[in-house]
């Protein structure tokens, strides 16, 4: 078993279900309960574990290939720094704010489980991500030899061994159709539009697309959820009150810049203010959301100060 470092930890209260709590890649993960364990159980590099030990987080395997390719698995392929430049005026204080808060989470992948990572992705329109999607992703996994064999897949069979519900039941002619151009897609918005034609697919899973399986930090999965937290900072609120979310009939005929929505689109307008800060924005966002926002921690929340509904309680 070979041992490497991959980064020191900054934040003593880091975990790996931390990490992994923001990813598409969570169905392929095993995590301890201590969170300082995970095992990749599924696809490309089975059986690769990443482990804190104090400060330091190790990628173990059997394999040079596999501890090369953990720098997915953490995260640690992307680096918020890099980009600092990109972030527009108005986000400045907000990212620096950020940064300190979430400075080990990353945007943690598997990109050459592109087939696993995509039906995480589109099995997770419209219902709980960690309840739902996660639970019928690792069974998929456990009962066919292959995401490729689901194609086939006789719907009594799914509603009895996976979920009756549509997101399960419609899979196999969405996987369907992603085989047919999965080829042709590339990280460019141009070739990566065709998702869009597959059934079920819109904005959010195309961008996750993007983000997760072709690396392009420039995109993220936007949902309500980001309207919401910009709604609550009172430097953003203005701003923030005239987006919307991307609508699927533009962005199958443009890019988001020269899209004659992209003034109230919130996916164009976090992309021509954050560039490459994007997808990891969405990421720390998501996270935040969930552990103060959604759970009424206003009392213990780091940003309660710019919002103003934390500001009022």
């Amino acid at each position: 078993m070979i041992k490497s470092l991959i980064k020191f930890v900054e934040d003593p209260e880091f975990n790996l279900a931390k990490l992994f709590h923001p990813s598409f890649s969570l169905p392929l993960i095993s995590i301890s309960s201590n969170g300082f364990r995970a095992v990749k159980e599924h696809g490309y590099c089975r059986g690769t574990e990443l482990v804190i030990d104090g400060n330091k987080l190790y990628a173990l395997s059997d394999s040079i290939e596999c501890i090369q390719y953990s720098r997915y698995l953490s995260g640690s392929w992307y680096d918020v720094r890099d980009y600092l430049e990109e972030v527009h005026e108005d986000f400045k204080d907000l990212v620096s704010e950020m940064i300190p808060l979430y400075t080990d989470v990353s945007i943690a992948t598997s990109p050459l489980d592109d087939l696993e990572l995509f039906t995480s992705i589109i099995l997770s329109r419209n219902t709980d991500y960690h309840r739902n999607t996660v639970r019928w992703v690792k069974k998929i996994l456990e009962s066919f030899h292959s995401i490729e064999s689901l194609i086939n897949a006789e719907p009594l069979s799914l509603a009895t061994g996976i979920s009756g519900s549509y997101q399960v039941l419609e899979l196999p002619k969405t996987l369907r159709c992603y085989l047919r151009i999965r080829n042709s897609l590339s990280g460019s918005p141009e070739s990566s539009r065709a998702l869009l034609t597959c059934p079920g697919v819109g904005p959010k899973t195309l961008y996750a697309y993007m983000l997760f399986v072709k690396l392009n930090p420039s995109y993220a999965p936007i949902d309500t959820n980001m309207l919401k937290f910009l709604n609550r900072l009172k430097g953003l609120r203005e701003v923030a009150k005239k987006l919307t979310p991307p609508a699927k009939n533009y962005c199958l005929r443009y890019v988001c810049d020269e899209c004659p929505v992209r003034k109230t689109c919130v996916e164009a307008f976090l992309r021509s203010r954050l560039g490459r800060l994007s997808g990891w924005f969405q990421t720390v966002v998501f996270l935040h959301s969930k552990t103060f926002c959604l759970s009424r921690g206003c009392g213990k929340c780091p940003l309660s100060r710019e919002c103003l509904i934390g500001m009022r309680a």
